[in-house]
């Protein structure tokens, strides 16, 4: 009897460890159709579960327009659509912001971007982990399509051919 509750313990720690790595912020990808989206916001939410599957950085948390607020003090009002996801600073970097402007808002989102590249080089000079001062100080910000994207992520250019593929030019 001690055996067979040993053995059940045993398999039950063992699966454990296997769905441990199962987590709702990593999706596991599904297969490719071939259809295209029609909607932007599914694009660039495929987009960004596709790059954000293989990062290892704990504490990757969604963008929205209120948080930017919070985190780096940027207007809300100059964007129409926010997109994207950004680490909390305590494992790393891996920041991806995707934004759309408001009309008129182009040159003020620009700014709001090197704002929050310039607030991440901040904080991360304190503590460089994972060389995360290096990625934030050379963070892309470029414009896809009606967009403008911010990277700060390790393997920037892997991930800008991601995006390029989901948000038409």
């Amino acid at each position: 009897m001690r055996r067979l509750i040993l053995v059940v313990l045993s398999l039950s720690v063992v699966v454990l460890f296997i769905f441990q790595g199962f987590h709702r912020s990593f999706p596991v990808p599904m297969a490719d159709t071939g259809a295209v989206s029609e909607s932007s916001i599914q694009s660039i939410t495929a987009a960004l579960d596709e790059i954000y599957y293989n990062v290892d950085i704990m504490g990757v948390e969604d963008a929205t327009a209120s948080r930017l607020k919070e985190d780096f003090g940027v207007d809300p009002s100059i964007f129409s659509e926010v997109h994207g996801r950004y680490t909390d600073g305590r494992f790393g970097i891996a920041d991806v912001l995707v934004v759309k402007p408001a009309p008129g808002k182009g040159a003020a989102v620009r700014e709001a971007l090197i704002t929050i590249r310039t607030a991440r080089t901040s904080l991360f000079k304190n503590f460089n982990i994972y060389d995360s001062t290096t990625l934030a100080e050379n963070g892309l910000i470029y414009n896809r399509g009606d967009y403008m994207v911010l990277l700060m992520i390790e393997d920037a250019s892997g991930v800008r051919e991601i995006l390029d593929e989901y948000i038409p030019d």
